[in-house]
């Protein structure tokens, strides 16, 4: 596999909109470093945040947090995981097959920090981890951070409006194939029954 790193990342985006430049680092002075630079980080945790993609995700037993839980629905609160994007759901113990364990994250007593509540003991979370060493990214997801961030930057450095809606077309597009892409490095069961179903046995 090539060597992905955040330049060839930002270059790919640069190719995306038909820059006339590339770059050879995000700290070079020039226009199309300096977009790239200002909008790479958050586009990454933007594409991230938009799909449970396998390479950034992660199962962590909660530690406790000190406020205590909402006493009229919730039982138990958890401290938010500092590198947690997007949490995606907390383990149910009965298995896979076994229905979602409700949540849900909201402010600590002091508005200062995220929580997660719940009435699952010792809960085990799910969630897409913050990361940024590119050589854990997929290549599909190289490729859609790199239209994403095509996007970000395509007014600033070619100026032209419609630019910006096509790369986010691409992006969209690329959001809603990843499924089947993320589904090639693992092995899958069966869809789960619907509920009126598994309701007979």
């Amino acid at each position: 596999m090539s060597v992905v790193s955040d330049t060839v990342i930002a270059n790919m985006a640069l190719d995306n909109i038909g820059a006339k430049s590339v770059i050879a680092s995000l700290s070079e002075n020039s226009p199309e470093a300096k977009a790239c630079k200002l909008w790479y980080d958050m586009s990454r945790k933007q594409a991230l945040e938009a799909y449970d993609w396998s390479f950034a995700r992660r199962r962590l037993t909660l530690a406790s947090h000190p406020d205590a839980a909402p006493e009229l629905r919730w039982s138990f609160r958890y401290q938010y995981p500092v590198d947690c994007i997007k949490a995606r759901m907390i383990e149910n113990p009965l298995g896979p097959d076994a229905d979602a364990v409700p949540y849900e994250v909201e402010l600590s007593d002091d508005a200062t920090a995220k929580t997660i509540v719940t009435n699952m003991e010792d809960a085990v979370l799910i969630y897409t981890r913050d990361v940024s060493q590119t050589s854990l990214f997929s290549m599909f997801f190289v490729d859609t951070l790199s239209a994403l961030l095509a996007a970000r930057i395509a007014i600033k450095i070619t100026g032209k409006r419609t630019l910006k809606g096509d790369m986010i077309q691409q992006y969209n597009s690329l959001l809603r194939i990843a499924p089947a892409h993320d589904a090639n490095e693992a092995v899958g069961k069966k869809p789960r029954e619907a509920e009126h179903i598994r309701a007979r046995v």
